[in-house]
């Protein structure tokens, strides 16, 4: 069998463009149709001759028989559309799970990462010998007694139920209140720094005052007191929030080096802030010992269980100690070790959208109160504009703006049924279910959480805590010492409380693509290579043969046209 040379094959294109058009030298009327057709006929006739494509050139071949033709044909689309198939499952792949999360290659040092925030509420919300819950909540119900009250002491039994358990806020009482006489009510009566923490110790180091260490935080658990928390200047977008009260009061510190992108710069001190972890171990680690009076125990605001609620977090996080918490009981010594997980992203992943890659690098999303986005900190910006649409309020401790009006005892009731019907609406989406009841505040609410979208940041630190715990008699502890017993108060109870990391390094998990540009046109390339033979250069030649071919056929034609019309002239 003989192959057509190109050149031979692009003058019987030629011959087809022009010859089969006339007749004895003169145009047959019944020509530029059939000529037409058998121009594109041996056009493609020309193109499977030629082309590189597996299969394709013994369909246009003349020598072989029609059953041949038919078998080369049926294989050869047989192949296009198996190839089509698996391409498109590779496609398929590539766009809905472009991400794999793997453990790094290497350990990382724990004084890499920042010392977690630790975060301490106190279950006492107010001193009894300045305000006893328990008896106003029995002068607040009793109907006799009630009228005796002032309004000042029922607006504090008001406050201070804010911070107590759900179901002991009065339903009667005020919707809303004056956001910075409620604070204050509440500090009136809270203990303070001093009389929670009684020593303290960073890095085996005792320190003269626990305030060096130590600052007080808002919370939804009313006044709390955290560690290596970032300062509020450098959490929240203060321009955006309300003035009536601070969330956090300011300590002396170094100027702050570490983002929750970046991490440490390389040239930063061992001594910075936040601070970092040196080491593992009880000794490389945080010592508080806690402090509280019997007298100031109450045991209607917060139930039976007494003691400490304790939270380990992201610096760059508020707490909320209302949804996570181990326990540090009275008279215990809770031993907390500190296991890090850290999650990373490659750069490779910052052209994906970010619900195909399922995290927000900084950059991708804005919070209207936080400078810093975590995936905590959207969820609570959520929570507040839930609240508001659903409530018109907002809880004293949720983050908010100074068009907002903060919540009291009579919406209490309104704020925790907010709080579920957001994970409500959550769950619903996920399941794809829709709700007919959208009406009033409800549906402007839900309108507000479908806009939250809260996904991971693309770099994340959590902290695992394993706690174990002992009994722990301080008031013996100072007897052995022989100390006077005017020293030490009769009814002061102790907790002590060790934080430190588990190991001196942790393994880092990191996403990254599991499907790259290239890994993608590679796995193409094979399927149809392995299918049809196909290349880049199968490609430039379709192009060739649809353009730069085709126009040099037709020129070619054109210009034989003009020549024999020519000759015409010339001969008449």
């Amino acid at each position: 069998m003989k192959r057509n040379s190109r050149s031979n094959s692009f003058a019987n294109i030629n011959d087809a463009f022009t010859d089969k058009a006339t007749v004895n030298g003169h145009l047959d009327p019944s020509s530029p149709k059939k000529g037409r057709l058998s121009s594109i006929k041996q056009y493609l006739k020309d193109y499977s001759a030629n082309s590189n494509l597996h299969g394709l050139r013994y369909i246009g071949e003349k020598e072989r028989t029609l059953v041949e033709k038919l078998f080369w044909l049926f294989m050869f689309s047989f192949s296009v559309i198996v190839c089509a198939v698996l391409i498109r499952k590779v496609w398929i792949k590539w766009n809905e799970s472009p991400v794999i999360v793997s453990f790094a290659e290497t350990s990382t040092p724990v004084w890499q990462i920042p010392y977690p925030a630790v975060t301490v509420c106190i279950e006492t919300k107010a001193k009894g010998t300045l305000f006893s819950f328990t008896d106003y909540y029995h002068l607040y119900y009793n109907e006799s007694t009630y009228l005796n009250l002032t309004q000042e002491e029922r607006n504090l039994f008001e406050d201070v139920s804010l911070v107590c358990d759900d179901h002991l806020a009065p339903a009667n009482g005020r919707k809303v209140s004056m956001a910075n006489e409620t604070i204050e009510n509440l500090r009136q009566v809270a203990p303070n720094l001093t009389d929670v923490f009684m020593a303290c110790k960073w890095k085996d180091i005792p320190r003269n005052s626990c305030s060096d260490l130590i600052s007080q935080v808002i919370t939804e658990e009313g006044f709390c007191y955290t560690f290596n928390s970032l300062r509020a200047e450098e959490l929240f977008r203060t321009e955006n929030l309300h003035s009536d009260y601070p969330y956090s009061e300011a300590i002396k510190t170094m100027n702050e080096s570490w983002t929750l992108e970046e991490g440490y710069p390389r040239n930063s001190p061992l001594e910075t802030y936040p601070h970092r972890g040196s080491g593992y171990g009880a000794k490389a680690g945080l010592t508080f010992l806690l402090t509280a009076k019997e007298i100031d125990l109450d045991y209607l605001c917060k139930g039976p269980v007494q003691g400490y609620k304790i939270l380990l977090h992201n610096p760059a996080e508020l707490p909320r100690l209302s949804q996570q918490y181990f326990r540090a009981p009275l008279s215990q010594e809770v031993v907390v070790a500190v296991k890090p997980k850290m999650m990373t992203t490659s750069e490779g992943l910052k052209p994906y959208d970010p619900h195909r890659r399922q995290c927000y690098f900084p950059s991708e999303r804005y919070l209207q109160y936080f400078k810093v986005y975590t995936q905590a900190n959207c969820e609570m910006e959520c929570l507040t504009n839930f609240t508001f649409a659903r409530c018109g309020c907002v809880h004293f401790g949720m983050p908010h703006g100074s068009n907002m009006s903060i919540c009291n005892a009579g919406s209490i009731q309104c704020i925790k049924k907010a709080q579920m019907e957001l994970v409500t609406v959550e769950i619903k989406t996920g399941l794809a279910e829709e709700d007919s009841d959208l009406n009033g505040t409800l549906g402007d609410a839900r309108k507000v959480a479908a806009e939250c979208k809260c996904l991971q940041a693309c770099t994340s630190i959590e902290y695992e805590a394993e706690t174990s715990q002992a009994d722990f008699d301080g008031k013996a502890l100072f007897r052995a010492y022989h100390l006077p017993n005017d020293t030490v108060e009769e009814d002061l109870l102790f907790s002590r409380v060790f934080v430190f990391f588990k190991e001196a390094q942790f393994i880092t998990s990191r996403r990254s693509e599991l499907y790259g540009q290239t890994d993608f046109l590679a796995n193409c390339g094979g399927l149809l290579g392995l299918f049809m033979g196909f290349s880049i250069l199968s490609f430039a030649e379709i192009l060739y043969f649809l353009t730069l071919r085709l126009y040099c056929v037709i020129w070619q034609k054109k210009r034989s046209k003009a020549k024999n019309d020519l000759e015409n002239k010339r001969s008449a």
